[in-house]
């Protein structure tokens, strides 16, 4: 699905409606995220129907490193050959070396969004673990890749990023907003550090103009998207313009 010129949102209903997102520039291809699926087969689908080749992919960037969005990442490398990005926090556990961490309040018993209990469930006996990969390089805040602008975004883990793209207003925020079951400030019992992540909703918000907000999962916020995160961050429910699956 095409969000603006260049920017595509891919994804299915599996792994809480996880979303990955490829961007376009002039010849330049980059994948943020990289969907649940560990053979790759939906990101490599979808670029086969834009008319490129495996090869023609650059770069891998991931927000955050929880399984529903390093499903295919070690597949997608090695069929593309694409450089790996991530927060160094976050690149132990991409590679393997490090297990994913879990909320200290976060156990078996269900908690809201009831929803994600599966996902929950995973989390806490460690279950769906994605095959480990290198990470290539490690991204800091005000870095660039491609067009897009790093910006760090800690809470839902302490590496979470965010990345904008200054010429379509589009901030591709990883899980700190969600938009299923609800629109909220991303799952509580999978984020590390709820106040801090609330905190950098608002920071961004206030950072760009975002008009684009593409989350982790469920569909993108098509229409002013930097006010719907400053309503989440001031408690107030929000019922955002969202894209048509």
């Amino acid at each position: 699905m095409q969000i603006a010129a260049g920017l595509y949102c891919l994804g299915d209903k599996t792994g809480g409606y996880v979303r990955a997102y490829l961007v376009e520039d002039g010849d330049s291809l980059t994948l943020i995220d990289t969907l649940r699926d560990k053979g790759g087969r939906l990101v490599l689908d979808y670029l086969r129907r834009l008319g490129k080749q495996p090869g023609d992919l650059e770069r891998i960037i991931l927000t955050h490193a929880h399984q529903s969005h390093l499903g295919g990442l070690a597949a997608l490398k090695a069929a593309t050959g694409a450089t790996v990005y991530s927060h160094d926090w976050e690149a132990d556990i991409i590679a393997g070396n490090r297990k994913i961490e879990v909320p200290k309040t976060t156990t078996l018993v269900p908690q809201k969004p009831l929803k994600i209990y599966h996902l929950q469930t995973a989390f806490v006996l460690g279950l769906g673990v994605p095959p480990p990969c290198e990470v290539d390089r490690n991204l800091k805040d005000g870095d660039h890749v491609g067009p897009l602008t790093v910006m760090h975004a800690p809470g839902h883990t302490p590496g979470s990023l965010a990345f904008y793209w200054p010429a379509r207003r589009a901030l591709i925020a990883g899980d700190i907003v969600t938009t299923w079951p609800e629109v909220a400030l991303g799952w509580p019992q999978i984020t590390l550090d709820n106040k801090q992540n609330r905190d950098s909703v608002g920071k961004l918000a206030d950072m760009v103009d975002a008009e684009i907000v593409c989350v982790g999962h469920g569909q993108p916020v098509i229409h002013e998207g930097a006010k719907v995160m400053r309503e989440l961050v001031a408690g107030r429910a929000t019922a955002p313009e969202l894209a048509k699956a």
